[in-house]
């Protein structure tokens, strides 16, 4: 027989029960209503505080086939099959309905379907079978901070979880995101710290700290933070593709946020430089927003090869003005590496005949081929090739 001994206090549902003031039978019966999922054969003793569940051995082939069954519904859940996993996870536990891991990933994969009511009643018999699984714990802190706005109960259940595994990097994250929420930003860093210390490669701990760091607006640190995330941060399953592409769309915009707090700096640097070049080539530089073909984002026409008293930048006048510095920065590089190309006497201009372009279309045959296929149209095709 499998015995399962837990305490009245630590099962969810049970722990008002008080024995000292109901008879044995009376507690025999609560107990047996929250194990309803066990079979009928299962024995239950009440000792005091203490309750001891007898379970039949399961079948030897039956119990070795729902192991098998676990490995399989975890592989469908890695993949973001969340209810093939929920099929398979309750096969395994009619074979073996006290095969704890089966029945906690059975709640993980109800989550993800958004199935919450199914997931929490798996959950607290989890608890009820083993009050110390820090998992189920914050699973369920995880819903009722998420779903039910209940973060007093959230908050509970985290303290629970950290009570059992002070280092738990998910219940540290979990902690973590329920102090953001409710404005309390420094906890918040405490805990993703600590959730990063203990998984340094914990995708969302260091998506979260990140977070924190740009709603504190320190915009350097967060995005340092990312491309920390970006280097070691690991992809451990299907629920982690979200969090890399949140965190692509917020280091954009931290970027974004940079580069315009940066503009003055960034102007007066550019400025100088324009100057440098306009000394060194013996040409002043004028700068043009202008519409732009091509999907061009920028342009440089030197002076010496457009007959012209100066040389002309134009960039698209849809960028925003601390990317345009950019663009504008990059052109006069191209204006500045030819200046001292001629100075050295080492500048060379390229030019196409019929024959070159001849021979650069016939280079591309195969990929046109294979564009064609893919039925763009032949008007467009042409361009483009013309074009390269």
């Amino acid at each position: 027989m499998n015995a399962i001994v837990v305490r009245l206090k630590d099962m969810p549902g049970l722990e008002n029960i008080d024995p000292s003031k109901m008879s044995t039978p009376e507690v025999e019966t609560a107990v047996r209503r929250c194990f309803a999922f066990f079979p009928k054969s299962a024995t239950i003793r009440i000792d005091g505080e203490t309750v001891t569940i007898e379970l039949p051995e399961a079948a030897v082939a039956d119990a070795e086939e729902a192991v098998r069954l676990c490995e399989r519904a975890g592989k469908r859940a890695g993949e973001g099959n969340y209810r093939k996993a929920v099929d398979i996870y309750t096969r395994a536990l009619e074979l073996d309905p006290g095969l704890l891991r089966a029945r906690r990933d059975l709640a993980m994969a109800y989550v993800e379907l958004r199935e919450f009511d199914e997931a929490k009643d798996h959950l607290v018999e989890v608890l009820r079978l083993n009050p110390k699984d820090v998992w189920s714990w914050v699973i369920l802190a995880n819903h009722y901070s998420k779903h039910e706005n209940d973060y007093v109960t959230a908050e509970n259940f985290y303290k629970r979880a950290l009570d059992i595994d002070p280092s738990d990097a998910w219940a540290l994250n979990g902690y973590a995101a329920l102090k953001m929420e409710r404005g309390e930003p420094q906890e918040a860093l405490n805990c993703f710290a600590a959730a990063i210390a203990s998984h340094p490669k914990f995708v969302n701990a260091i998506y979260g700290k990140a977070l924190v760091l740009k709603s504190l607006h320190q915009l350097p640190e967060s995005a340092e933070t990312l491309k920390t995330l970006f280097r070691h941060a690991e992809l451990q399953d299907a629920r982690s593709v979200s969090v890399f592409e949140n965190a692509r769309r917020l280091i954009l915009e931290v970027e974004r946020e940079l580069a315009d707090r940066q503009y003055p700096d960034a102007f007066t640097i550019v400025e100088n430089y324009r100057t440098e070049v306009e000394r060194l080539s013996g040409f002043p530089v004028r700068v043009s927003a202008e519409d732009l073909p091509d999907m061009l984002s920028g342009v440089a026409q030197i002076a010496w090869k457009h007959g012209r008293d100066h040389h002309l930048i134009k960039h698209s006048r849809a960028v925003p003005p601390s990317i345009a510095l950019h663009l504008v920065a990059h052109e006069l590089t191209h204006i500045r590496l030819e200046s001292l190309a001629r100075q050295a006497g080492r500048n060379r201009f390229f030019t196409s005949t019929a024959k070159s372009r001849e021979l650069a279309i016939r280079s591309m045959e195969s990929d046109i081929r294979r564009i064609e296929k893919a039925g763009y149209p032949h008007d467009a095709i042409t361009k483009m090739t013309l074009s390269l």
